[in-house]
């Protein structure tokens, strides 16, 4: 039995109570419609995840997370700010294309996704980081691998990247780059022309870099430290190039030797080699069909 003093204590923590559980709910459904759904849909990039200039983790390739934002009230807006990496075995860790950012709203309500119930979600894909690539295929992606793009900044700077390079600015270089090479300035405005479409930032599904569509070991093997900046590109494209029709292709006639290095440049040395000529890869004989032409038409 309670005291005539204790009743009133009694009923006053049993009201405290009674309030106190709704609070509780309500506080639990703003946390629940806080949750952050994050879909990583490529096969190769690791994403370094960031809301609200707060860093929170690295989302691997194909992995689904459901992050519960750490506010008491997380409903408004806030701000997302994604970096996309590569890695490699032999090279390490390196950030490819621009850094994504997108401005979102929480209304305390959630809704289905691929990651559950969450407030708000998001699906990132190639595009978001390269707005210039296609979607991947599941083709593609095959090819591609878990290390397609194979680069690291311990090897690259990414100085010249956000210059804006005019084409007759890139055919100006081309001009004093091919003399000092002694290769005719047009095939080397066929290669850029086919290769990117003069475009400095270009990136392939495989990890080609820039206008002349380096490869990764390319770069180094040329001593190419700027893919992205134009000049850096252009010299080492023009030493790989002269290198394949002055040194590599003397193995083979002289009247094949540019259709050859050609099918080297595209599709490696090992490949021409293997198949004592150009591979039997459509790609491969497209791109020196392209490249023969607008030469021949420069």
């Amino acid at each position: 039995m309670f005291t005539p003093v204790s009743k009133p204590i009694f009923r006053a923590l049993l009201v405290a109570l009674l309030l106190l559980f709704p609070q509780t709910a309500a506080k639990a459904g703003e946390r629940e419609g806080g949750r952050v759904g994050l879909i990583n849909d490529t096969p190769n990039l690791q994403l370094d995840i960031a809301i609200d200039g707060n860093r929170i983790q690295t989302l691997y390739p194909g992995r689904i997370e459901r992050l519960t934002l750490e506010d008491d009230n997380p409903t408004g807006g806030h701000k997302l700010v994604v970096k996309a990496f590569v890695q490699s075995k032999a090279l390490g860790r390196l950030q490819i294309g621009k850094a994504y950012t997108k401005k979102f709203n929480l209304t305390g309500k959630e809704r289905l996704s691929p990651a559950g119930k969450v407030g708000w979600y998001h699906v990132f894909i190639y595009r978001d980081f390269l707005p210039h690539m296609a979607s991947m295929t599941p083709e593609r992606r095959k090819r591609v691998g878990a290390n397609g793009f194979g680069v690291s900044n311990k090897w690259y700077h990414h100085e010249g990247a956000d210059e804006e390079w005019k084409k007759e600015d890139i055919k100006e270089l081309v001009c004093k780059v091919s003399a000092r090479y002694s290769l005719p300035a047009g095939l080397l405005i066929a290669v850029i022309s086919v290769e990117s479409a003069f475009n400095p930032r270009a990136v392939s599904y495989k990890g080609a870099l820039g206008l002349m569509q380096l490869m990764p070991a390319t770069c180094k093997r040329f001593q190419v430290r700027r893919p992205f900046h134009p000049r850096d590109n252009i010299e080492g494209g023009a030493k790989y190039l002269s290198y394949l029709l002055n040194q590599w292709s003397l193995k083979f006639p002289t009247s094949r030797r540019l259709e050859f290095s050609l099918a080297a440049y595209n599709a490696g040395e090992g490949s021409v080699e293997q198949y004592r000529g150009v591979p039997p890869y459509k790609e491969t004989k497209k791109y020196i069909r392209e490249v023969l032409k607008r030469s021949r038409a420069l």
